[in-house]
């Protein structure tokens, strides 16, 4: 379990991050790479929530069987917190190569995005609060490594960035 390749597509709701892991799936997949994806999101759906630490709780029991994939590239789509959490979610991945994408959006075509996909009112209003916390944090730039615009283009040239970025074509 060592080197192994993982790339977290994080942002703010709305910004892509499970989409942009299908694209960059789908071109891996073109290229005949090894891949997988696992969405912190739909790892801990339960009802109550379980809080933040579920997911990756989940995350470090299911690493191992991911881990000993040769050769793997994961790709985890999820909204890091804060800096501790960064280093928790490394502590869930020994041996993993973390590289952090951060997905962006102008904060209006998040709203809009967050708006347009859930079901009711409830819902809406609580992504569209998160997009304004997530947007009032300090601490974003010590979090990624790299950053990715989503608006006003295609999901695929996304992806094709965020691959040239994590450098997972390279020959």
């Amino acid at each position: 379990m060592k080197n192994i390749d993982v790339l977290v597509l994080h942002g703010s709701p709305g910004a892509g991050k499970t989409t942009l892991a299908r694209a960059v799936s789908e071109i891996l997949r073109e290229a005949d790479l090894v891949h997988g994806v696992i969405d912190l999101d739909e790892i801990s759906l339960v009802h109550p929530d379980q809080g933040r630490s579920f997911a990756r709780e989940n995350l470090k029991a299911i690493w191992p069987r991911y881990a000993a994939v040769p050769g793997l590239r994961l790709l985890l789509p999820s909204v890091i917190a804060d800096e501790e959490e960064l280093v928790l979610l490394r502590d869930a991945l020994p041996g993993a190569n973390l590289a952090v994408c951060e997905l962006t959006a102008p904060e209006t075509v998040l709203k809009e995005r967050v708006t347009a996909r859930e079901p009711n009112e409830f819902w809406r209003e609580g992504l569209r609060g998160w997009v304004d916390v997530y947007h009032a944090r300090n601490d974003l730039d010590k979090i990624r490594d790299f950053l990715v615009s989503t608006h006003e283009r295609s999901e695929e040239d996304a992806a094709r960035e965020v691959i040239e970025k994590v450098g997972w074509l390279a020959a």
